[in-house]
């Protein structure tokens, strides 16, 4: 049958008012179910099309009118098992045939691994859909998970919501099914306020249509579409662009049905208050789209999308500037009375403010994370040292205001306008801004030298601090997002080209730390930190396209040399890889690692050479060293790793000639220690025995 032709199978899940977080979520899980339920029965189906709205979950799919028939075959015992010397069957026999529905004479006898069994042929045949899909809805919802779900009645059932009706429709024929108390019918409702009477499904093509008419926009994209689309007509009306705010844009797609967007306004004396204070007041808590001038700057205008009929636009307007004036109000309020105390005096409630119980309070944060910005500034930046640590004092001061607060997510900023409002440098007021970033993957780096060593301080501080208490990132939870901030450690670290070893900052974070957790063992705890930043690290790599081989011969650098000397390192090997003499030469080297001693040897003693090419690998090799060395120290690393190219040829004559393993002691030691310090040269670079 061609796939036009197929009889549709409509399901819509009836529910009262869905969260919108939800609604995206139960759209993924109803397909997912059906594609897993739907191929465990044998249904053949077309492209399974999911809707969500906050009062409905429906899937939309044709269906073949019957099944696939099957046919499998199941492996028995052993021959000599299942029959005996007679060849009657034995018990075994019988109760394999039981169990695979069929008679024992039908056994068949097949080969497997040398041995002789005997195999079932196991037959079904096909199911009409129309008999199979009562069996195979109840479960599909019954199916749907969410991380918080609810029991209502004295029914077992849990769901997202509680469910109010079901449509089922196969081949416009009701699929009839009962679960938690509700009938499965042809019945659905319309908008819960505007069209809430039920009414029949009685051509499932016309489903969608007849939900547009009682004011249900099915399609979720369709209604984001919508939502745009009204949003630009309204931002045009008043010379006025929305702020694009994706997440915001796909919130409000889930909590209306029918949607109609309202332009509305307040008064401009609200304007001075801070632009993000404003935003996050009419997006955090009404859900409205702020609009901007041709400057970027803050309007007095405002969108807010309605699950109502245009001619409530009044009422819906009025309300909206009513509730919105009273949120500006308290936001005045707030920061206002948050100038009034200025930020250096907040470090004192700071110290009712725990941080973790076993880490202090933000007062002790403060001062570790003071003490550590001071330590990277002096190294890095010494002449922005005292603004750093100015700064980093600062930086948590704004977590006891009052707006900050009401609004979590304004931390920093705050902090920022009010260092501004008190006169400090516009470079520490930005930086107490900007020493959150990176917030998240992909998020922009700390631009000024200031924000960059406070948030490297604030960022190491929490990942040492809480490796210190045993606080680790399992394979699945990551409870202090311990991973996102250590990425942004070595982000910083590689692009600000920080002259810092990932290990010098752990030991110095460590001097910070209590008295109570200042005397543990950190020497395992280290070593830990430095995997972990070495992950961390590998994952930058290969983000950034280098093969695996080079990021493996560099892992052994993490935590001993700057980050950015290892990715320099990287590359030199990158263009290393491309050179003539690569092949040849990386040979050469693996005969080298191949016999060399893996622990320590003693110095070579040239008095007990014997051969030519022994004095000469030597001196070949302590000449390179140096050059080596030099060019290392400078960070040509591709010139370092053209110089070992010299060591090629006296490498090979070496093993072509000499006998390394010589049964004399003294000799084979010595010549093992030659070895060993050939090694060492090109170790200087990377570990090139990990090169493929």
């Amino acid at each position: 049958m061609k796939r036009e032709d197929r009889p549709l199978l409509i399901l819509e899940i009836g529910t009262e008012e869905i969260p919108a977080r939800f609604v995206p979520l139960g759209m993924a899980k109803l397909k997912e179910g059906a594609e897993r339920l739907l191929s465990e029965y044998r249904l053949i189906h077309g492209e399974l099309k999911t809707y969500g709205t906050p009062r409905r979950l429906a899937l939309i799919t044709d269906i073949e009118p019957l099944g696939q028939a099957s046919e499998k075959e199941v492996w028995g015992p052993p021959v000599h098992v299942a029959f005996d010397s007679s060849g009657n069957p034995t018990k075994a026999a019988e109760a394999f045939a039981k169990n695979s529905g069929i008679r024992v004479e039908d056994l068949q006898r097949k080969e497997k691994n040398k041995g002789l069994y005997v195999t079932a042929v196991i037959r079904e045949s096909a199911m009409s859909a129309q008999e199979i899909l009562p069996e195979v809805l109840p479960k599909l919802v019954s199916s749907l998970s969410f991380p918080k779900s609810m029991r209502w009645g004295s029914g077992t059932l849990r769901f997202v919501r509680p469910i109010h009706w079901i449509l089922a429709l196969y081949n416009n024929r009701k699929v009839p099914f009962e679960i938690g108390g509700i009938k499965s019918g042809n019945m659905t409702r319309g908008h819960r306020f505007l069209s809430p009477a039920a009414f029949e499904i009685k051509e499932d093509r016309a489903y969608i249509n007849l939900l547009r008419n009682n004011l249900v926009i099915l399609d979720r994209a369709e209604r984001r579409q919508v939502i745009l689309d009204s949003i630009s007509r309204l931002a045009d009306s008043v010379n006025a662009s929305f702020v694009r705010d994706e997440e915001l844009i796909e919130h409000v797609t889930d909590l209306v049905e029918y949607p109609q967007a309202f332009l509305g306004s307040f008064s401009m004396h609200y304007l001075d208050l801070p632009e993000e204070l404003l935003t996050t007041v009419m997006r955090g808590h009404q859900r409205y789209i702020a609009l901007t001038d041709g400057n970027g700057r803050l309007t007095n205008h405002f969108i807010v999308i309605s699950n109502t009929r245009a001619e409530n636009m009044d009422t819906v307007v009025k309300g909206a500037q009513k509730v919105l004036k009273a949120r500006f109000e308290d936001a005045r309020f707030y920061y206002e009375e948050d100038r009034k105390v200025p930020l250096l005096n907040r470090l004192e409630a700071l110290k009712r403010v725990v941080y973790h119980e076993r880490l202090g309070s933000i007062y002790d944060k403060v001062q570790r994370i003071e003490g550590l910005a001071r330590y990277i500034a002096e190294v890095c930046y010494p002449h922005k040292t005292e603004q750093a640590t100015l700064t980093a004092r600062l930086c948590k001061t704004d977590l006891t205001t009052g707006v900050v607060r009401e609004f979590p997510e304004l931390q920093g900023i705050m902090g920022s306008y009010y260092a501004r409002y008190e006169g400090y440098p516009e470079e520490v007021a930005v930086a107490i801004k900007d020493h959150y970033q990176p917030r998240f993957a992909g998020d922009s780096l700390p631009e000024s030298e200031i924000a960059v060593v406070v948030s490297l301080a604030d960022k190491v501080d929490n990942l040492v601090s809480f490796f210190v208490i045993g606080e680790i990132p399992s394979s699945t939870e990551d409870p202090f997002a311990l991973r996102r901030q250590c990425y942004g450690v070595v982000t910083m670290l590689i692009e600000k080209g920080l002259p810092l070893a990932t290990g010098q900052v752990v030991d110095k974070t460590f001097e910070g730390l209590s008295n109570n957790l200042r005397d543990l063992d950190k020497s395992g705890i280290k070593e830990e930190i430095i995997g972990f930043v070495g992950q961390r690290f590998e994952f930058y790599m290969q983000n950034k396209g280098y093969e695996q081989d080079i990021i493996n011969s560099l892992n052994h650098f993490i935590g001993h040399i700057p980050l950015y000397k290892v990715l320099q390192r990287a590359d030199a090997l990158k263009a290393f890889k491309q050179k003539l003499y690569y092949q040849p030469l990386l040979l050469a080297l693996k005969r080298v690692t191949n016999i060399a001693p893996k622990g320590p040897t003693g110095p070579v003693n040239p008095t007990l050479f014997e051969e030519t090419q022994e004095r000469v690998l030597f001196e070949t090799s302590i000449s390179c060293k140096t050059d080596v060395e030099k060019l290392v120290s400078e960070g040509l690393f591709a010139e370092a790793l053209e110089r070992l190219n010299g060591l090629q040829s006296p490498i090979n004559e070496f093993f072509d000639k000499v006998l390394v393993m010589d049964n004399r002691e003294d000799i084979r030691a010595n010549r093992l220690s030659l070895v060993k310090f050939v090694q060492s040269i090109g170790g200087l670079i990377a570990d090139l025995s990990k090169l493929s």
